[in-house]
């Protein structure tokens, strides 16, 4: 069997459910590495070499926006993919996720296998995602 993870992934945010949701669905073929704050998210960054970012608008140092800003800046992290988690659903945060360099945007709650699609697009690699014919519609 191959134990092998595909990616190592940074979760700043500091809403518990949504980081249990995300760790449920990435733990098993991703490194996964968590930070409820800007400035710890940060300090991970710099030790560790991400693959992709999901990042919350809001936290309780800085907003989302401004520290991606922050990593874009940086030419050692400008190419990681970011992508935004927010329970903003209104159309000027998704733009501002885009003005600050993020690759995509998802709205909070967390649709599992909608991330899954957003991550294996910004990673260019394949992910188990279920099969269109395996999801019921009603």
């Amino acid at each position: 069997m191959n134990t092998e993870k595909l990616a190592q992934v940074l979760i700043i945010d500091d809403e518990s459910s949504s980081i249990e949701v995300m760790t449920t669905m990435l733990e098993s073929t991703m490194t996964i590495f968590v930070a409820e704050t800007a400035e710890d998210g940060y300090n991970l960054l710099k030790l560790h070499d991400f693959d992709i970012i999901l990042l919350d608008v809001d936290l309780p140092d800085i907003s989302g926006f401004d520290l991606c800003k922050k990593i874009k800046s940086e030419k050692k992290f400008a190419n990681i993919p970011v992508i935004f988690i927010s329970g903003y659903k209104d159309l000027i945060f998704e733009i501002q996720a885009f003005e600050a360099g993020g690759v995509d945007y998802l709205s909070k709650p967390i649709s599992p296998v909608k991330m899954l699609i957003r991550m294996s697009v910004a990673l260019n690699i394949k992910l188990p995602i279920p099969s269109s014919k395996s999801i019921k519609i009603d």
